[in-house]
């Protein structure tokens, strides 16, 4: 298993929630666990943990045909309820605070936000409708647009490249602990949900 690079300390004054913004698949929500307990359901490959996943290309890290990743991740894509995608731990407490201090932005790359919204109703029931709002990008890498358009200047997200993509933009992202991206050691990064909300000043986990 790849240790986890240490976290950098938060900012010398908390983040603003009015100016950030965060990505869903892998910051907020768990797909990982649903995609590996399908893996085992249909394609009788067990033993596998999230820790197993040391890239993004899930067929390379897992030594899968790329038809049984399209297969797992259509529907991780089209139907995350039915899938039973969950929130990582800590996220809805979190999220519940900051929305009340502005309405939450969320951008995925996700082709469509459809799916993806009404889980996050379903699962984070806490947080009204008009609380939140989710863009849609079908890109890891179009993230800067729908940042600038709503004057969010600060991004949680798990993909490395897209991270370094955004500061060079001007955009303070920080990375999102995950076994897939470990081996970028430059990135700040916040371990889980309890150090990411000290970044906001908030103490609630």
């Amino acid at each position: 298993m790849t240790q986890s690079p240490d976290s950098v300390p938060g900012p010398e004054r908390p983040l603003v929630p009015a100016e950030a913004a965060f990505d869903l698949d892998g910051v907020v929500v768990d797909v990982m666990t649903p995609f590996l307990r399908l893996l085992a359901e249909r394609h009788h490959r067990t033993g596998l943990t999230t820790n197993d996943i040391t890239e993004f290309d899930l067929a390379r890290a897992l030594g899968l045909p790329e038809t049984v990743v399209t297969e797992l991740v259509d529907d991780l894509l089209w139907r995350p309820i039915q899938v039973g995608a969950r929130p990582y731990p800590g996220a809805g407490p979190v999220l519940a605070r900051l929305a009340q201090a502005a309405p939450l932005l969320l951008v995925t790359s996700r082709p469509r936000a459809e799916p993806i919204q009404d889980w996050f109703a379903a699962a984070l029931p806490q947080i009204p409708a008009d609380r939140f709002h989710i863009v849609a990008t079908g890109d890891p890498f179009g993230k800067l647009e729908a940042l600038r358009d709503h004057g969010r200047r600060v991004f949680f997200d798990d993909h490395p490249e897209a991270c370094r993509q955004l500061r060079l933009a001007g955009i303070q992202a920080i990375l999102f602990d995950q076994p897939w991206n470990r081996r970028d050691r430059d990135l700040p990064r916040v371990q889980d949900w309890r150090e990411l909300a000290r970044w906001f000043g908030l103490d609630i986990l």
